[in-house]
């Protein structure tokens, strides 16, 4: 099949083909319908096969360019229409299970309609298979958009699954087998609260239970009282277990419910998994990674879908600590970098890895305050609090950020969330704590980034005759001295000429190892704030920042927010109770590709866009951390091999959990 790239585009459209262009004879499809330009009227159908007889027809109409596609893409059609029932069978299950238990198990115990579903996966097995043959992202979006429902998530994981278990060269009965059991591995979560299956940002503790109860509900829906657990009902039970044995980690019938399913269901889940046949256990494996990649992938109540750059970190760091068997991981990451070679485009944008985060904390001067009762973030620390400060929603880095909590507060937190914090003489003597403070230590919040920059130091402008220019552009030379250089950049960006082939001459290379610091927190306001100072839609539409405010979700800046009329107080927020002081979140976007894992990237914060900032930068008026980020850093080299490249999973060995050992 010849590569797209090959086919001259003319500045068509992704898909529009010349109509003179031989490659759209190559076993090609029309993408879309064809009408006359004249009267509107259909002429071809979309998915009509593209033949030299209809070409000629279409050219008499004047025609110059079409739509078309590969004939393998059909499979995203074919493969759709065969799985409707599919999605009727889950549907009617996870329907049944919000009304009566029973009507699972009946629905369950239809042996016609599972051996329906069974004849369904096995006759479209090609079809799936070519899904992942090549552009699978794509496919995957078109499926995800065809049906919305709760099925959605089981029937692309069950994609995932074979796609893996074809690339590990399983049989056609296993993957089979194991295409039944992911298809309802969720079925708990109809017994979840919807409140929390859509809940819009972070769980807390008891939200977080519930969700994990979703392995214990589906393995009590599918239990048949009487029969032997079946490979179904153990997937939906199992498939949240890791592969190796780390404490807090993986929820299921092995590390949570064992006991509970003993005594409630009459029968021993360490037992029936101890003597599972190796295919079995395969499948249920396979099913726990197959549900994270598609969760990851997916649009959720929580958080949009993700690029696939920041779905092979977050997989490869799971990997790294042993959520999943090593082969089926590698064999997904096989798949994964064949289908994503271009992981870093030139213009992609994604959020700054926190894995290439290193948050410091660097105390500020004392603060003399009126004596207060009070607890350091470090006593909290001590005494074991800041766990179950967390649990329950709180923010400990602001807590830090702060220099503590009053002992008003933490009394008044322990009694609303039940907390049962113990603040008594005994328990500080105990930790050496006096609660009476009367000065306050907060603490400042940097982001550490190892990077490589484009720098010339003062010594390097001195040496190559450019800092005399610099003077003449009326940059300000002590600053420059202060910064320990300056950015080529930014010199060319003011006017002054570089030559490239003299630096070489001289041994100077600007590409320097320069680690360097942002800003970890900043003043912003989120629309709660806002509405609680009495600034409302009304007020923020009329200074033009209605639709920012609501677009991010961290909170905008104060200092935008003033600079576009909005006047808000010091006195304003402490009258409010508000607490300005948040976390900045970056993105990275790229300016140049070097190769599949590194790039030259602009640092920009959340919420910001880079050609509103070029137009800012060119009217002196950026913000304090844009100025930063645009004038003093510029462009950044970094190399995110050790993140995106298959890790070393050699000291990962499965779990006892899995030989029957708990």
């Amino acid at each position: 099949m010849p590569k797209k790239e090959n086919v001259i585009k003319n500045n068509l459209e992704d898909t529009e083909y010349l109509i003179t262009d031989p490659v759209i004879l190559d076993n090609m499809l029309f993408a879309t319908d064809v009408k006359a330009p004249d009267t509107g009227a259909t002429l071809v159908t979309k998915n009509t096969k593209i033949t030299k007889k209809l070409l000629k027809q279409l050219k008499k109409y004047k025609i110059t360019s079409l739509f078309a596609k590969y004939a393998v893409d059909t499979s995203v059609s074919a493969t759709i229409e065969h799985m409707e029932d599919t999605f009727k069978i889950i549907e009617g299950v996870l329907d049944g299970a919000n009304k009566d238990i029973g009507n699972v198990i009946k629905t369950f115990q239809n042996k016609k309609r599972m051996k329906q579903l069974e004849h369904l996966i096995r006759d479209n097995l090609d079809d799936i298979g070519d899904l992942f043959s090549s552009n699978s992202t794509e496919k995957m979006i078109a499926l995800t958009k065809h049906h919305n429902g709760t099925a959605r998530h089981s029937l692309i994981a069950s994609f995932i699954m074979m796609a893996i278990s074809r690339e590990l060269g399983w049989s056609d009965k296993k993957i089979v087998r194991g295409a039944l059991a992911v298809m309802n591995h969720d079925i708990g979560k109809a017994k979840v609260n919807q409140q929390t299956l859509n809940w819009p940002g972070r769980l807390n503790n008891s939200q977080w239970k519930e969700i994990q109860f979703h392995t214990l509900f589906g393995c009590r829906l599918l239990y048949m009282e009487g029969k032997k657990p079946d490979l179904m009902m153990l997937s939906a039970l199992l498939h949240h277990e890791w592969y190796s044995s780390l404490e807090g980690k993986g929820y299921g019938g092995l590390t949570l419910y064992h006991g509970f399913v003993q005594r409630a269901m009459k029968f021993d889940v360490i037992k029936k998994v101890a003597s599972l046949s190796k295919d079995e256990r395969d499948i249920i494996q396979i099913i726990g990674l197959a549900d994270m990649i598609s969760a990851l992938e997916e649009s959720r109540s929580y958080k949009r879908e993700l690029d696939s750059f920041k779905v092979l970190i977050i997989m490869n760091t799971d990997a790294k600590m042993g959520h999943f068997n090593p082969k089926m991981y590698s064999a997904w990451h096989r798949i994964y970098m064949r289908e994503h070679t271009n992981l870093l485009p030139r213009g992609r944008r994604i959020a700054l890895p926190r894995e290439k985060e290193n948050r410091l904390f660097t105390p500020l001067a004392k603060k003399e305050i009126t004596p207060t009762k009070h607890l350091t973030y470090y006593e909290l620390d001590k005494l074991g609090y800041l766990k179950l400060l967390r649990n329950v929603g709180m923010d400990v880095e602001r807590i830090r950020r702060r220099g503590g909590l009053s002992l008003k507060v933490l009394t008044q937190l322990s009694k609303e969330k039940n907390l049962g914090l113990d603040f008594s003489s005994a328990v500080l003597k105990k930790h050496n704590i006096n609660l009476l403070k009367n000065y306050l230590i907060r603490e400042k919040q940097v982001i550490e980034l190892d990077a490589w920059r484009e720098w010339l130091t003062v010594g390097e402008l001195e040496k190559s005759g450019l800092l005399g220019w610099a003077k003449r552009f009326q940059f300000d030379i002590d600053i420059i001295r202060r910064n320990g250089g300056i950015s080529p950049d930014r010199l060319k960006k003011r006017g002054v000429k570089i030559s490239q082939k003299k630096l070489d001459r001289l041994g100077i290379n600007t590409l320097k190892h320069l680690p360097f610091q942002l800003p970890g927190s900043e003043n912003r306001l989120t629309i709660q704030d806002l509405r609680k100072l009495g600034i409302m839609d009304n007020t923020l539409e009329k200074a033009g920042c209605l639709d920012r405010v609501y677009k991010v979700k961290s909170g905008v800046p104060l200092e935008w927010l003033v600079k576009q009329g909005i006047n808000i107080t010091t006195s304003m927020l402490a009258k409010n109770g508000i607490d300005p002081v948040r976390k900045v979140f970056y993105d990275i976007q790229v300016v140049e590709e070097i190769n599949t894992t590194k790039a030259k990237f602009r640092i920009i914060r959340e919420g910001d866009d880079l050609n509103e900032l070029d137009l800012l930068n060119s009217k002196d008026g950026l913000e304090s951390i844009q100025d930063l980020l645009i004038n003093k850093i510029g462009l950044v080299e970094m190399d995110f091999t050790d993140l995106i490249a298959l890790p070393d999973m050699s000291h990962i060995t499965m779990g006892d959990h899995w030989r029957g050992i708990v």
